[in-house]
């Protein structure tokens, strides 16, 4: 049995509908049997752009030249966690598991990974199949820093008078808040108080992963809006600004522009010193509605919450979403890792 490993270059067709065929294999075996499979363009896309705070890069295997798995890493960019390369995904074809392909495909990356200035390795794993996942970053020497719950809840199961109660009650306080709402580019108007609103996202749980919440500024923000655009995503983001004008908080829904059918449910956050006015609610409610407003076709919404965060897990279980999957993120050191894998 001939294993090789190869870098995909997005503008080679062959090797990326080589990938696509694994990704489409294992995405239905492993996560989403009942989402249609990502085409290539939306590979080639996501793989062919980056923003200013991390790229991706992805690697094929092939067992005697069939395609049989596939590596895609995050190599962070951002100055606060730029030592770490996280998995996107990593996964091997059913019918060849357990003949050392995924550490074949290590072996490739993480070598690039630490002559780039990488030294921690941050794999992610779900629980269909815990035992594998553990066993498997343990081998390596990573420990378990976080768990993330994957929610989702089909629009036509959605509590559509909760939702509304949620629109009334924030349209009838009188509190002073004001909802500014804008699609793929934020004006340039509301740019300073989305900066500020971003700032709400600093706080969010990481438990005990080595990697740090992000500070956005302008160009990290348009740098996100530029790959949103690149993907031809619809974007609803709705923007919530304080009696003083300041940014109070966000949230966002973005729809699949190459399979509308599905949504994923961004950021969603209230600084720090305007918690307790019911916006997180609000925003969430008046954004969701925007985005059927904006584009009718989506029918499921994907959401990520770490499980060490109850207040937005509240919210997200009261408007109807429900566990479809949990990831675990295991991070160690590179050296460690690339040494279990080199060693006979």
């Amino acid at each position: 049995m001939d294993i090789t490993v190869e870098e995909i270059d997005p503008e080679q067709p062959q090797q990326m509908s080589a990938w696509q065929s694994v990704r489409a294999e294992t995405d239905a075996v492993e996560l989403n049997p009942d989402d249609p499979p990502a085409p290539v363009d939306e590979l080639r896309t996501w793989l062919a752009n980056r923003t200013k705070e991390r790229h991706v890069r992805a690697w094929l295997a092939l067992v005697d030249g069939e395609p049989v798995g596939e590596a895609a890493f995050e190599f962070e960019e951002g100055e606060e966690n730029r030592h770490i390369v996280s998995s996107e995904w990593v996964a091997v074809r059913p019918a060849f598991r357990r003949r050392g392909i995924a550490d074949a495909l290590l072996r490739e990356v993480l070598p690039i990974a630490r002559a780039g200035g990488r030294t921690s390795l941050l794999l992610w794993s779900h629980e269909r199949e815990p035992d594998i996942g553990r066993v498997y970053a343990e081998r390596l020497g990573l420990s378990e820093g976080t768990s993330e719950r994957c929610s989702r809840v089909r629009v036509a199961d959605l509590d559509d008078t909760l939702v509304d109660a949620w629109i009334d009650e924030g349209r009838e306080r009188d509190s002073g808040y004001e909802i500014v709402q804008f699609g793929a580019r934020c004006p340039d108007e509301h740019m300073a108080a989305y900066v500020m609103a971003n700032a709400a996202m600093m706080d969010m749980p990481t438990d005990d992963l080595e990697w740090q919440v992000p500070d956005a500024d302008e160009a990290v923000l348009r740098s996100r809006e530029d790959l949103w655009e690149a993907l031809g995503m619809t974007v609803a983001r709705s923007l919530a600004v304080a009696p003083d004008g300041s940014g109070a908080g966000i949230s966002e829904l973005f729809v699949n522009g190459f399979r509308p059918t599905l949504a994923d449910q961004g950021d969603t956050g209230v600084v720090a010193a305007h918690r307790g006015h019911g916006l997180g609610r609000w925003l969430k409610a008046e954004n969701l509605r925007y985005a059927q407003r904006l584009s009718p076709t989506f029918e499921t919404i994907e959401t990520y919450n770490a499980q060490s965060n109850p207040w937005m897990l509240d919210i997200n279980v009261a408007m109807g979403f429900r566990p479809h999957l949990v990831w675990r993120g295991f991070q160690g050191p590179i050296d460690a890792a690339l040494e279990v894998l080199t060693t006979p």
